[in-house]
């Protein structure tokens, strides 16, 4: 199970890296987010989700969880994408234009840099 989660958790930051740079590659050209750009937020979402159950699974069955940081690290993680419908709706108004492509991309690489500094503590 930890192999498992170790793996996932590279997935998640490769994941999150390439959402970030494709989004701000779609946005220095100024286009809106497309349906195969919300996959990819959509998979690694879902893997973070997955990595996230098999953390609570270790941690039920005794796996060392003295470390709080990287369990909240893992939390922010699980709230991709509701942090990206909270900044976009904060300053953007919820609308879907090229401002939620450049709030998606930058999102994203934060979701990144937490799953590096995740990795970092676990």
């Amino acid at each position: 199970m930890q192999e498992l989660h170790g793996v996932l958790s590279r997935a998640i930051v490769l994941f999150a890296a390439i959402a970030g740079g494709y989004g701000l590659l779609l946005y220095f050209r100024k286009q809106v987010i497309t349906p195969s750009y919300w996959g990819i937020i959509v998979v690694g979402n879902l893997a973070t989700l997955g990595q996230g159950a098999i953390g609570l699974v270790m941690a039920f069955s005794g796996a060392q969880t003295d470390n709080w940081t990287h369990i909240l690290y893992g939390l922010t993680a699980a709230l991709w994408i509701p942090l990206i419908s909270f900044i976009n709706h904060q300053f953007n108004k919820g609308e879907h234009n090229v401002r939620e492509t450049l709030i998606v991309a930058l999102v994203s690489l934060f979701e990144m840099g937490i799953g590096l500094r995740a990795m970092g503590t676990g």
